[in-house]
């Protein structure tokens, strides 16, 4: 195991990665989409056993990256992934869920999800990071509510000859 892998499969169980898939972001050593939808999966089996109040919160950051060179995003990526980090408690899952989003799993938060909004908007202005689109996925299956915060599916591409 190390450097960012899963071995052996699926942490879920249900074949849903490869052997020697990354999981890990490679600018912001944070878990990257796929491990984050994995922490999902494990996250609701345990809340479907336990209850408990997880929130999932989506950090959009694509209006900002967009008027920055290609040299100084992986820089304000790093910086911005910081700020959110110390946001959240120890107990709290982050990642950078595509190239222009981060995503928060906050379980058995105790508050509710605008005390968690208010604080990452709160220290991201402190940090002068403007232009941050902050969501946060409705209450019940934290994979509906990730696949509702994720959009609709992308069409796919066809080459036509």
């Amino acid at each position: 195991m190390g450097n960012g892998t899963v071995q052996g499969g699926s942490a879920s169980g249900d074949g849903g990665l490869d052997d020697n898939v990354t999981v890990i972001d490679e600018v912001t050593g944070l878990a990257n989409g796929r491990g984050f939808l994995e922490i999902l999966h494990l996250e609701e089996r345990r809340h479907a056993r336990y209850g408990g109040t997880p929130i999932l919160v989506m950090v959009d950051v694509n209006q900002l990256l967009a008027s920055k060179p290609d040299a100084e995003q992986a820089e304000r990526l790093v910086e911005i992934a910081a700020v959110l980090a110390d946001c959240i408690r120890d107990t709290d899952t982050l990642a950078r869920v595509d190239d222009h989003r981060f995503g928060i799993l906050a379980i058995q938060a105790g508050c509710s999800a605008a005390s968690i909004v208010g604080r990452l908007r709160l220290n991201l202005e402190l940090r002068r990071i403007h232009q941050v689109d902050v969501t946060v996925g409705e209450p019940g299956s934290l994979v509906t509510a990730w696949q509702a915060l994720d959009g609709p599916a992308r069409p796919t591409l066809r080459l036509v000859r």
